[in-house]
């Protein structure tokens, strides 16, 4: 019965088909981001929702999520956490401000040197996870406080205040400042850094050695480090990059409420790694896709712009996104598991 064998293998084919989508890491991401994108246009459209200000408005707020969300889901797939992006954001807003405004500094080295900062708390961070084999979020979380209150006292010591203004007036007829404080169309720029990070950490995840290795790193370490893998390093890297997607968030803030905040950022921690467990990344490494970060970012960028909108008490807002991580959460979980167990069905 040579047809019935062709239908049989055709719908072998297309279950394995539906089964490989299921089990993408970003699939979860990119089907809540439909699903909500379509709840607020259906309930809140006509309070403004679909127009043109609040599209660029949750967009903005998705960019500096999603950033940071992109490297940040690399170094998850790689097993380790990051608590410390936050204060490394407020960091390289009061370096980057204070060069230009009370050094008197171009915009172009100033920016380079907050990078340069950010990188040495990324080396830092890397180094004591790695050598004290300590649980990366105490350590993390240990470098928060401590780069936060170093950020506060420093610039309180220099200027008797906790915040820098002027930056955009200072630093207007600088060519380089466009590259933070421009727009494409009716977008900021941010949209477009957004979407570059993203593609390039997608690209290395998928497409490079590396991205290989941090795979190795996280889902297999004693066998990563018996191919000859230096997961060390690795992890080194993921942390100076995540530091680095901090600066870059650092400078589109500062130009786009004209000023360097010690206190910036507050919880930013928490909401890239939000994003990125929504787009798929597990805790546990392994797991998880830049692409799913993305998604993950505008839906994060969507319910915090489109919730207002709702007859709801502002105070449901953080119930609403706990609820909404804990259901991605159980998901991805879920589809991994499905994903690791052989085609024939049995585990």
């Amino acid at each position: 019965m040579p047809a019935a064998d062709a239908s049989a293998r055709r719908a072998r084919g297309n279950g394995f088909a539906l089964r490989a989508l299921f089990t993408r890491p970003e699939f979860t991401a990119i089907v809540g981001t439909v699903v909500v994108f379509a709840f607020f246009a259906i309930f809140t459209g006509d309070a403004g929702f679909l127009s043109l200000v609040m599209t660029r408005n949750y967009l903005e707020v998705a960019a500096t999520i999603g950033i940071i969300a992109a490297p940040i889901t690399l170094l998850l797939v790689a097993g380790e956490f990051d608590l410390s992006v936050g204060s490394v954001v407020a960091a390289c807003e009061i370096t980057l401000s204070y060069l230009i405004v009370y050094a008197g500094w171009a915009v172009l080295p100033a920016f380079l040197f907050s990078v340069a900062v950010a990188t040495l708390i990324g080396l830092t961070n890397g180094y004591l996870v790695v050598k004290t084999k300590l649980p990366s979020f105490i350590i993390t979380l240990a470098t928060l406080f401590i780069i936060r209150g170093a950020t506060q006292g420093i610039l309180r010591m220099l200027t008797g205040n906790s915040i820098i203004d002027r930056v955009r007036s200072v630093s207007d007829e600088d060519p380089v400042s466009l590259l933070f404080n421009s727009s494409v169309g009716p977008f900021s720029i941010s949209l477009i850094w957004w979407i570059g990070v993203s593609l390039l950490c997608a690209w290395v995840l998928q497409r490079s050695i590396f991205g290989n290795w941090i795979y190795a790193t996280g889902g297999n370490r004693a066998a990563a480090v018996r191919t000859g893998i230096k997961v060390d390093r690795v992890k080194i890297i993921l942390y100076v990059a995540t530091a680095v997607s901090a600066a870059l968030v650092a400078a589109i803030n500062v130009y786009a409420i004209n000023q360097g905040n010690a206190n910036a950022a507050l919880g930013r921690e928490f909401e890239v790694v939000t994003a990125a467990v929504i787009g798929g990344a597990l805790l546990t490494g392994g797991y998880g896709s830049p692409i799913g970060a993305f998604f993950g970012a505008l839906l994060f960028g969507m319910v915090g712009q489109g919730f207002f909108f709702t007859p709801l008490p502002d105070v449901w807002f953080m119930t609403f996104l706990g609820g909404m991580l804990l259901i991605a959460v159980v998901i991805n979980n879920y589809t991994r598991t499905l994903a690791l167990k052989p085609k024939g069905g049995r585990s």
